[in-house]
């Protein structure tokens, strides 16, 4: 039911509701669980991006009303996800640029990082692309064992008989390298050397010819952009990408060589992800700086073997128009929709179904609230929006999550070690 009110009304209602929830929240015992929550840690201040429209790092704060979305299947998501205790961490959309919904699960907030699993493929990908738009000599064409073949670590016999392999190949996952029948494919996550483990197998399929999703290829091409920069892959990022985007409290696994993993092994926030999606969407541009030229993301987005996937990036599509995203085990997205000017990110836990069906379920309920004739602004649907954000963040997370990689935990402080072994 819609009725009139002004401005100045609905700002005084905002505040005062807002000044009761402070107080309640205050004055309540929240079930953390098993969320680590430093000592001095202010939950109303590090949630106040859901409570008014403080801009949060730099994206404006809007009501879905506000952006041209009906809240209510946003509403209605939310609950079916407690309701059928999906271990969605966090779900946040961003619609030209605004933060339209922030919805965070079990005491997560907007400052705790999450493993990134394969996301972290396509932040490769986004490093490679930076130094290509630096001019520092990237050529899709050339040859990986031309170019790494003097990078510490590395013997002349693992690279014989593989120099028909080119970046492109290895950033399709077309290099031939047999990952699928790899017996020690696994070792890349515990060896010493994680670029060593990626040249090990043979080759066995033409150079451009098989698709093979594998962490391998991608580690080939971080030893790809070590040898044109000089540096590790965390290095090069906190110089660049990291410190351009204004991201914060990220962790990076590093092997005992000083080697990140590339395929994997990244923790960012939900709210970094959503600068990464808006750095494309916008063209490669940040805030002014061309940090991708235009032709690397057409590069990026171009099908390579399978038509499914570019440059370390799944092609995807909505209302049967193309998009695109980062997609990591366990339910992490970045997803950007370029025609509706918004991106999707979640983090999540979802082990005990398909995690595409979940992002299938997001994207119905914004093609729900994107057609909707009920956008009208209103009291009564700002209300309802922030009962159910609060509601969802005082929902449990499941306790057998508490150690290991899928543990969500407060992000690194900046001067802090972040790239943990």
């Amino acid at each position: 039911m819609s009725r009139s009110f002004s401005s100045k009304s609905v700002s005084r209602r905002l505040f005062l509701f807002t000044l009761v929830f402070l107080f309640i929240s205050n004055c309540s015992t929240f079930a953390w669980g098993w969320v680590k929550v430093p000592s001095g840690f202010a939950w109303d201040q590090d949630q106040v991006g859901i409570l008014d429209r403080s801009p949060a790092e730099g994206f404006s704060v809007l009501y879905p009303e506000e952006a041209g979305l009906d809240s209510k299947p946003l509403i209605e998501l939310s609950k079916k996800l407690r309701k059928d205790k999906t271990e969605v961490r966090s779900l946040l959309i961003l619609k030209e640029g605004n933060l339209v919904w922030e919805r965070y699960a079990g005491g997560v907030s907007r400052q705790h990082n999450h493993n990134m699993y394969s996301v972290t493929k396509s932040v490769t990908s986004l490093l490679l692309g930076i130094c290509y738009t630096n001019s520092c000599g990237v050529d899709l064409d050339e040859s990986l064992a031309s170019v790494e073949t003097g990078l510490p670590g590395l013997l002349p016999a693992e690279l014989s008989g593989k120099e028909s392999i080119r970046l492109k190949d290895a950033m399709h996952m077309s290099s031939g390298m047999g990952w699928d029948s790899f017996a020690k494919k696994e070792d890349i996550r515990t060896e010493s050397d994680p670029l060593a483990i990626a040249w090990t197998p043979t080759v066995s399929a033409p150079p451009g010819t098989k698709f093979e999703y594998s962490n391998g290829d991608t580690q080939l091409v971080a030893g790809y952009l070590e040898a044109k920069t000089g540096k590790s892959l965390y290095e090069y990022s906190k110089n660049t990408a990291f410190s351009w985007l204004g991201i914060k409290g990220e962790e990076w696994y590093t092997s005992s060589s000083g080697r990140q993993t590339a395929g994997f092994g990244l923790r960012l926030r939900a709210i970094d992800m959503l600068k990464i999606g808006q750095l494309y969407l916008e063209g490669g541009k940040w805030k002014g700086r061309q940090v991708l030229r235009p032709e690397w993301i057409a590069w990026t987005l171009e099908p390579g073997v399978d038509k499914r996937y570019g440059l370390q990036f799944w092609l995807h599509e909505f209302e049967g128009k193309p998009t695109f995203m980062a997609n990591g085990k366990g339910g992490q997205f970045i997803y950007v929709i370029p025609h509706r000017k918004i991106v999707i990110v979640m983090t999540s836990a979802i082990w005990d179904q398909a995690p595409d069906n979940v992002l299938a379920s997001v994207l119905e309920s914004v093609k729900s609230s994107l057609h909707s004739k009920e956008k009208t602004a209103s009291l009564e649907r700002e209300e309802a929006v922030l009962k159910e954000l609060k509601t969802a963040h005082k929902t449990s997370l499941d306790p057998k999550l508490k150690e290991g990689a899928d543990e969500t935990r407060i992000a690194a402080e900046p001067g802090m070690k972040q790239n943990h072994p």
